[in-house]
This record gives structure tokens, C-alpha cells and sequence, in this order.
């Protein structure tokens, strides 16, 4: 494509979303980052965006209200008459048990986590379809496919973005648009922290390279998957986990090198 690319990313200010941001623009992208409530931040990432890509900019609207989502799209569309990716980023993390958790704090993990990715795919995929091409990355996450307790409502959230992933990566393949996921697993921000101080100790041991991920690290799968290059790769729900879980107590391996063998 001769032409820049133009990303809408949600929630791309602060965390992940905000190294996301800097990652599509740094490569030449014009990115349109999508904030809620933070405006201070806003406004630094803002001036951070203009500096790697001058047309970049952001956009505050709370995505999981319809109109919000028409508005923040078709201002984008207008401004640039096209849209080539949309990452859908926005989310929130937190734990509650089943007893804990009343019918409101159900309504708005589904509405933040996946409704919001419905409404925006919604929205962009008319933009996408008329130049039949497009990159969609929707934010799922390890807790979609591995149960922990407390997380009934942000897991089955992040479930219905799995296979929302899958059914869309289908329906739009005829226009030349890929729809893939990405699943982190424990990403350090300022959304994880308090986890992290809590029972971080705890969860590393399950890690097998024994660390957290950082924002960076996210950013790189999704800029990859959102490029021209990963336009073979579709309906996939790819881990940035560390392999978080992906055998039985893989701290051992960390000891046993630490004997030097």
C-alpha cells in the first residue's frame, strides 16, 4: 500500500494499548488512540504520537456506547476516508467472587471487554470492506481458556472475544480483512500492579521465563499482526504469556540450571 495506513486503537493511552500506539505510529502508521476519562495522559501520548507520525492523534469516547462508537469511527473515516486497522484494545481487569459481584459489575465486564470489540468491528469493517483490505486485533487473554477463580466475569468476557474472533476472522476474510486476537498473560501495568504486589510471588513460579511481560512486548505481537506481512494469519488467538501455564511447575527448570547443568 502506497498510501499511509490509518489504525484506531481503544484504550490506546495508557498500558498496553499506549505501547501499541507508539508501536504503529513509530513505523509510519497514522494511529487515532482511543481514550476514555484520562485526558492528562491523553495529552502526553498525544504529543509522543505527533512526534513519530504528524497526523496521528486522539480521541476520547467511551466505546462500549454505540454512539460513542459512531462518532469515534466516523470522525476517523471522515478525516482520512479510510480505516485500515482497528486494534481492539480496551478493557479492565479485577476480581470478584460469584457472592461478590452484583448484576452491574456483570453488565460492564461484557460491555468494556467484548461488547465494545463488537460495536467498533461493527463500525470500521464498512471502511475496511470498500478498500478490501484490513487488519482487525482484538485483546483477549490467557483467562479466556484457563479458568481462575474470582474471574468469572472478566474470563467469560474474554471467552466471547475468542469466539467472536473466530467467527469474524470468517465473515470478513471475502474483503481481504484478517481477525486475529492476542492473548497476554501477566503484562505489568498499571492495570496488573496490584495483582502483581499481591500474589505476584505466587504466579511468576508458573511462568516458565520467570518474569512478567511488559507493554513492549504485547505491542510487538499486535504490530505484526496488524502488518501487511501477517496477511496469511486469521481467526488465530495467539499467547504473549511467557508460557504461563504451559507445563506443571516450570520453575523447577530454574533451578535445576541454577546447579549449572
Amino acid at each position: 500500500m502506497s498510501e499511509q495506513r490509518v489504525a484506531i486503537i481503544t484504550g490506546g493511552t495508557r498500558g498496553m494499548g499506549k505501547s501499541m500506539s507508539l508501536a504503529l505510529a513509530e513505523r509510519g502508521d497514522i494511529v487515532i488512540a482511543v481514550y476514555r476519562s484520562d485526558g492528562k495522559s491523553a495529552a502526553q501520548v498525544k504529543g509522543e504520537l505527533k512526534k513519530l507520525s504528524p497526523k496521528s492523534d486522539v480521541i476520547q469516547g467511551d466505546v462500549s456506547k454505540k454512539a460513542d462508537v459512531e462518532r469515534i469511527v466516523g470522525t476517523v473515516g471522515e478525516r482520512f476516508g479510510r480505516i485500515d486497522i482497528l486494534v481492539n484494545n480496551a478493557g479492565i481487569f479485577d476480581f470478584a467472587f460469584l457472592e461478590d459481584m452484583t448484576e452491574d459489575d456483570l453488565d460492564r465486564y461484557l460491555s468494556i471487554n467484548f461488547k465494545s470489540q463488537f460495536l467498533m468491528t461493527q463500525a470500521a469493517a464498512p471502511y475496511m470492506k470498500k478498500h478490501q483490505y484490513g487488519r482487525i486485533v482484538n485483546a483477549s487473554s490467557i483467562s479466556a481458556t484457563i479458568a481462575d477463580v474470582g474471574l468469572v466475569g472478566y474470563g467469560c468476557s474474554k471467552a466471547a472475544v475468542n469466539m467472536f474472533t473466530k467467527i469474524m476472522s470468517a465473515e470478513l476474510a471475502p474483503y481481504g480483512i484478517t481477525v486475529n486476537a492476542y492473548a497476554p498473560g501477566i503484562i505489568h501495568t498499571d492495570m496488573t500492579d496490584g495483582m502483581i504486589r499481591e500474589r505476584g510471588d505466587e504466579q511468576v513460579k508458573q511462568i516458565a521465563l520467570k518474569r512478567f511481560g511488559t507493554g513492549e512486548e504485547a505491542a510487538a505481537l499486535v504490530a505484526f499482526l496488524a502488518s501487511p506481512e501477517a496477511g496469511y494469519v486469521t481467526g488465530e488467538i495467539i499467547g504473549v504469556d511467557g508460557g504461563f501455564f504451559k507445563v506443571q511447575n516450570p520453575y523447577r527448570a530454574h533451578e535445576y540450571a541454577s546447579t549449572g547443568k
